[in-house]
Order: C-alpha cells, then sequence, then structure tokens
C-alpha cells in the first residue's frame, strides 16, 4: 500500500513538472518572468487592506464583491518632511503635469510643491503675485496644471488665479458679468479642468447648472454639462396633484429635487470631461456618479443607472455612513480612477466601466500606509495613482503591482480588439487570481475572435457576459444547421407530409381525434371564446379538473422561464430567488381574482357561480401560457437580437388573454361590456382588500405566536 501511495505521488509530481513545462514553453520567457516577478511579490506580503472587485451577477443590476489580488500597493508617503516643510501643511488637492511633475496644493500656507515623477523635490511657489502685490490663497480647493500654467480654484475669495510656475498671475477669473448667470448664484470654485484646447471648465460649490466654461482668451462662454434629477412617474403624478391643490403658501414652502454638483473634473482623450458627483442629500445608493461630457456638454457614457462606488452603505461608531464620490482623474488611456471618501477607497475602471480593482481603506489608523483619515483629492501620474489625506495631511503614492500590470495590459489590448496573445496572458490572470470576471469575459473575446464558438460560450457563461455569448451561439448554431440540414429538412418535409395526410384521412373518414366534450370546449376556448364560454355557462361543459391542470401547468411554466431558459437570456439567482413568489402571482393571483369577482358580482347581481368564474379564468391563461413555453423553447434556440418577434407574440398572448376573460366573465355573470369595467374595477379594490386583510392576519399570528412562546419560555423557567 505505501508502495502504491509513493508511485501515485510520484505520478502527480510528474504531471505538475510537465504542465509547468508547457506552460513555461507556451508563454516564453516574457511571460516566465511576469510569472516569477507576480510570485515573488505576492510572496512579500499582502498590502494593509483588502482588494477587492465586484463580480456581476448574471442579472448584472446586483454585484458581488469578491476577493483580488491586489493591483496597487502603498509605495511611500508623502508629508511635511519630504516636502522641507517645517510647518503643518494643509493639502487641498494635488495634480500632474504632461512630464509627470506633482503639484500639491497647501491652502492653509498658500504654498504650491512641486516634486518630480520620482516625488524629488524640485521648488515651492510660496509667493503669488499680481503687480506686486502678494495675493492669499488661503482656502483654496483644487488646482490644474497645463502648458505650464496652473490654475488655482480660490473658494474662499470667489476666484480662479491663473499663473506661471514662478507664482505671476495672468488672469482672475470672477464671478462672470453675464445674462447667463441666474439671480442669487453664488460663485464659490472648488475644481478646475482645462482640455487640450485651452477652454477652462469650473465647478462651483452650490451651481446646479453645470461647470463654468471659459474660452482660452478667458471669455466666459455658459454652463457645460449639468447632471439631471430622475423623475418616477409617482414625482410627476405628486406633483402635479400638489400644484394643482396647493395654496400660495404651500407653494413658496415647497423644495425643489436639485440636480447634483460636480464635486470633481478631468480632462480625458479627445477633450471628454469627465465628471464626478458626491454623496447626495438621503440615504438611497446612488447611481451615476461619473458622467463623460462631449465637447456639447452632454453625457456620452451611458451608465445613469450604474453605480460606481461601493453597493452596500455601512455604519461606523454606529453613524450611519453613505458613499461619496470626491475625485476622479483619468490617464491617457482611458482608465479612471474614483477617489470615495467615506471608506477612503480607490476605485479602477477602463473605458468602458468595466472594474478592476478597489484598493485603499479609511477610517483606519493614522499610521498605517494606504489608508485615508479623510481622503480628499486623487491624481493619476502615469500609472501611479495619488492620493492627499486632509487630516495626515498627506499624499500617498500607490504603485501598481506586477500583477496589475498584467491585467491592465491585456485589457487594454482587449479593448483595442487585439485578441493574438491575450489568450495566454488572460489564462496567466485566471492562474493568479481564479475570481477574475475580467479574465472570463476577456477570454471569450479573444477564442470568439479566434472562431473557437465552443470555447469562447463556455468562458462567456463562467464569465456572464451574454453579448459574447449570444454572439458565439449564433455561430454554434449556424454550424450545426450547416453540418445536420440534409437531415433536418428531410424530418421537416417527412413532418409536414404525415401532418397533411393526416388531415385529409380525417376529413374523409370523418373521424374525430378526441371525443370528450369537455376537452373539445376546453381547446375551442382560444379560437371560439363565445362559443366556448357560452356553453361553460348554459351546458356546463367546463371542467374543473381542466381548468386545475392548466393552472398548474401556467405556474410551472412560469418557474421553468425564470429558471431554466437558455443563458443569454436567463436572470436566475438561486440565492435570491423564491418560487412561493411566482406561486402567489400565478396560482394566488387567480384564486383572489375569482373570490374577489364573485363577491362582487353576486352584491350586482351576477349569475355567475364560484365554479364558473374559475373555469373561464383559467381557461383565459391558454395564450399565456402558449406565449410562455414557446418563449422558453426560443431562449434555447434564438439569439437575444433576433428575440424581438418573441415579445411581440408575448405581448399579443396577453392582450388575447385579457380578450377572453372578460368574455368569459361576461358570459358566467350575463353582463354587457359597461357593467363588466365597472365590476372589475371594483374587484381590484376587493382583491388589495383582502391582501390586507391578509396581511394584518398574517400580523397578528406572528404576534400571537410570539406571545405563546414567551409564554412556554416563561413556564420552562418556573
Amino acid at each position: 500500500m505505501a508502495l502504491i501511495q509513493v508511485n501515485h505521488k510520484l505520478k502527480k509530481l510528474a504531471v505538475v513538472l510537465a504542465i509547468s513545462a508547457i506552460f513555461s514553453a507556451s508563454f516564453g520567457s516574457t511571460h516566465a518572468l511576469a510569472v516569477s516577478q507576480v510570485t515573488s511579490s505576492l510572496k512579500t506580503g499582502e498590502v494593509p487592506y483588502e482588494s477587492y472587485t465586484y463580480w456581476e451577477d448574471y442579472g448584472a443590476a446586483s454585484k458581488t464583491p469578491v476577493y483580488s489580488k491586489p493591483m496597487y500597493k502603498a509605495e511611500m508617503t508623502i508629508g511635511a518632511s519630504a516636502l522641507g516643510s517645517d510647518a503643518t501643511l494643509s493639502i487641498a488637492d494635488i495634480c500632474s503635469d504632461e512630464n509627470g511633475q506633482i503639484y500639491i496644493l497647501d491652502s492653509g500656507s498658500s504654498k504650491i510643491y512641486i516634486i518630480d515623477s520620482n516625488y524629488r523635490m524640485v521648488s515651492v511657489i510660496d509667493k503669488i503675485v499680481l503687480d506686486g502685490d502678494q495675493l492669499t490663497i488661503e482656502g483654496a480647493s483644487g488646482i490644474f496644471v497645463k502648458a505650464d500654467k496652473l490654475y488655482i480654484s480660490d473658494t474662499k475669495n470667489g476666484r480662479v488665479l491663473v499663473l506661471d510656475t514662478a507664482g505671476r498671475v495672468s488672469h482672475i477669473l470672477l464671478v462672470p458679468d453675464s445674462k447667463l448667470i441666474p439671480d442669487g448664484f453664488t460663485y464659490s470654485p472648488i475644481r478646475v479642468a482645462v482640455d487640450s484646447g485651452g477652454y477652462i471648465y469650473i465647478a462651483s460649490d452650490g451651481s446646479y447648472y453645470g461647470a463654468l466654461v471659459y474660452s482660452p482668451e478667458m471669455e466666459f462662454l455658459g454652463f457645460y454639462g449639468a447632471n439631471t434629477v430622475a423623475a418616477s412617474a409617482m414625482d410627476v403624478l405628486g406633483n402635479i396633484f400638489n400644484h394643482l391643490l396647493s395654496n400660495d403658501t404651500k407653494k413658496g414652502a415647497s423644495v425643489l429635487a436639485l440636480p447634483y454638483q460636480f464635486n470633481d473634473l478631468a480632462p480625458g482623450a479627445d477633450d471628454f470631461i469627465y465628471t464626478a458627483t458626491g454623496r447626495s442629500s438621503d440615504w438611497r445608493i446612488q447611481t451615476g456618479q461619473v458622467n463623460m461630457m462631449n465637447p456639447g456638454g452632454r453625457n456620452v457614457l451611458g451608465k445613469e443607472s450604474f453605480n460606481f462606488a461601493d453597493v452596500n452603505v455601512g455604519t461606523y461608531e454606529r453613524l450611519r455612513q453613505i458613499q461619496n464620490v470626491v475625485g476622479i482623474d483619468v490617464d491617457s488611456y482611458g482608465f479612471f480612477c474614483l477617489l470615495e471618501a467615506t471608506y477612503g477607497r480607490i476605485f479602477l475602471y477602463d473605458r468602458e466601466c468595466n472594474l478592476l480593482s478597489v484598493f485603499g481603506g479609511g477610517l483606519g489608523p493614522r499610521q498605517q500606509t494606504g489608508t485615508m483619515q479623510m481622503a480628499n483629492a486623487i491624481a493619476v501620474n502615469g500609472t501611479d495613482i495619488l492620493v492627499s489625506d486632509g487630516v495626515k495631511n498627506t499624499v500617498t503614492v500607490f504603485r501598481m503591482t506586477t500583477y496589475g500590470k498584467l491585467v491592465r495590459d491585456v485589457q487594454l489590448k482587449t479593448l483595442n480588439d487585439d485578441f493574438e496573445k491575450t489568450v495566454d496572458e488572460w489564462n496567466l490572470v485566471l492562474t493568479l487570481d481564479q475570481n477574475s470576471q475580467l479574465a472570463y469575459r476577456g477570454l471569450a473575446k479573444a477564442y470568439y475572435a479566434r472562431g473557437e464558438n465552443h470555447a469562447a460560450a463556455e468562458y462567456a457563461k463562467a464569465g456572464a457576459d451574454r453579448k459574447t455569448y449570444g454572439n458565439a451561439f449564433v455561430k454554434i448554431r449556424q454550424e450545426f444547421l450547416e453540418r445536420w440540414f440534409p437531415l433536418i429538412f428531410s424530418g421537416v418535409l417527412l413532418l409536414v407530409g404525415a401532418f397533411i395526410a393526416f388531415m385529409v384521412i380525417r376529413r374523409k373518414k370523418g373521424f374525430r381525434l378526441i371525443t370528450n366534450e369537455r376537452m373539445v370546449v376546453f381547446l375551442s376556448s382560444m379560437s371560439h371564446p363565445f362559443n366556448s364560454f357560452q356553453l361553460v355557462k348554459e351546458k356546463q361543459k367546463g371542467s374543473l379538473l381542466v381548468a386545475g391542470v392548466l393552472l398548474g401547468a401556467y405556474y410551472i411554466i412560469s418557474v421553468l422561464d425564470d429558471t431554466a431558459s437558455g443563458f443569454a437570456f436567463n436572470y436566475f439567482d438561486a440565492s435570491d430567488y423564491n418560487s412561493f413568489y411566482v406561486l402567489l402571482s400565478t396560482i394566488g393571483l387567480v384564486l383572489m381574482w375569482t373570490a374577489a369577482n364573485w363577491l362582487v358580482c353576486v352584491l350586482m347581481g351576477g349569475i355567475g357561480r364560484l365554479k364558473e368564474i374559475f373555469i373561464v379564468t383559467c381557461y383565459s391563461l391558454l395564450p399565456m401560457a402558449f406565449a410562455s413555453a414557446i418563449s422558453l423553447i426560443c431562449t434555447h434556440l434564438l439569439a437575444p437580437d433576433e428575440f424581438v418577434f418573441i415579445g411581440i407574440l408575448q405581448t399579443a398572448c396577453a392582450m388575447y388573454t385579457l380578450f377572453m376573460l372578460a368574455v368569459g366573465t361576461m358570459k358566467a355573470h350575463d353582463f354587457g361590456f359597461g357593467k363588466f369595467l365597472g365590476t372589475s374595477l371594483l374587484t381590484l379594490v376587493a382583491m388589495m382588500i383582502i391582501l390586507f386583510l391578509l396581511f394584518l392576519v398574517f400580523l397578528l399570528s406572528q404576534q400571537v405566536y410570539g406571545w405563546v412562546y414567551t409564554l412556554i419560555i416563561e413556564a420552562r423557567y418556573r
């Protein structure tokens, strides 16, 4: 036995060595070095915070946080001593220029520290001069550098200063004297950005009109890219109701829902301006915190309903915390990073808003590198990310790890449709981090580009990438049809011929396939609802058994439609799916309609019996059951782009179900259409009352159960 175990271990070792040899040969010396570097960096110790990312669930609306290998680590911290300052700093903002120099705005001492790309001290602008007079920028909030010009958002003094690297002010941008400025507008610049054409964008505190735009000649042009306020149908109806019924006093005291102001601005490629929106006035989770404005001021990112920060809010020291995006910066490749101040975390996205990594931390120990007490600004310097802390008054430099460079480079190739080497690199990413959803999706795209559609479909399914899966599915289906077309075509011809022969023989012989009259009435209810429901009422040709079976079948099809549809259409999540809710929305809804309609119509002179109402209601579900079954089958045969006709079929069947229900109810009670419409509205009201009563009984039952349980516990102790 011992010898067998030794041999087994030797075989496993040989397999591991063989795989390692193949792996090394296939990736070459560059990839071997990458593996070595990544492994070495991981062995040297993890970062002091936990890096993670969000795995998009099948619904794509909910996201699950999962641990990921760190793409960034805190390399160093720059404080007063590193800047050669004996005084306490008051860092308000940081930025970098085209040459990689870093500018640190110290609003407390009215100084600007300049360090090079290696984070060594270069110079200090300690005097800001205009026509020989020294200006103070105490209380300034933002700094931006473009073409050796510095733009300072001097918030406290209500101005933007334009100066050179020697501190000489050339322009001062005060509140514009323009008809475009609304009455009561408060000009408090907090952030400033400049695009490649020299146009200046200023975010003002309390401005809900967007950023102020100045031309390169310092001429005010207007507002740019205001946020919008999402309003539901209930909000619109509520506003109309209040407007019609409120008096002047109430109208004057009403508060309008204003859009959120910009917290930060950053110019991206092609002069698209990225904007970041901070926390809202309520406790709801925000969405659409990032906009990408084209030169016309329109958001072209298309992510208004996407939450860019953490999914859930939390509590700290019994105080409820909400997310607060305070900074944004973009590199030349479109990778942008967000700074969330509540927990001091940095979110790294690519240009298609795929989350690469979340790192950093807040509310941590003051001495711990990589955590912030009050993160207030972010800047990108090459691949480094710098974050300033308004409490520690330091700048933390986050440097990309070897693993991070691997993920960034291969994702950039994927975004650029350069799939030649991405398969090997994505496999390397999966070797290092099996939680990487980007790797699964990247492999799916790469295999699809190579024409390996089966592999593309498998990886797309693993990465919940329905778009790539749908594309691969179309190719696989095409290959299948081309291979088996003669057999499929022959089978279709055989079935059509058999059906025609059956119809001819049936007509000549005059026999009936179904002789049960109740089944005939049921099957003809869809094509002849008036006659069928007349027979149900007058001849008692309806069947409770058939109606019950149809209702049960409709429930089963509804569950299968949610759980067993094709992957491209399947948003089933077993962790939060409950078929009991489907039961209530199908069988429960039919039973409630039956009972409520009978109760209402008895009082309104209706002659329909409970049995008849139930039968005609169940029979009316036949079109919807048919559409659901067809839809379930077609999800395994069609791609999402081809599903539009199924949607039309479902809508038509739903409308026909309502028509059949109307006909059946009128026949059961001997009502006209007007009386049917009135009793149907009353039936809906009765259903809501029944729901309320059931809910009340449920709550009372819970309280009684708790009371009895408490008595039993007390009796045991006594």
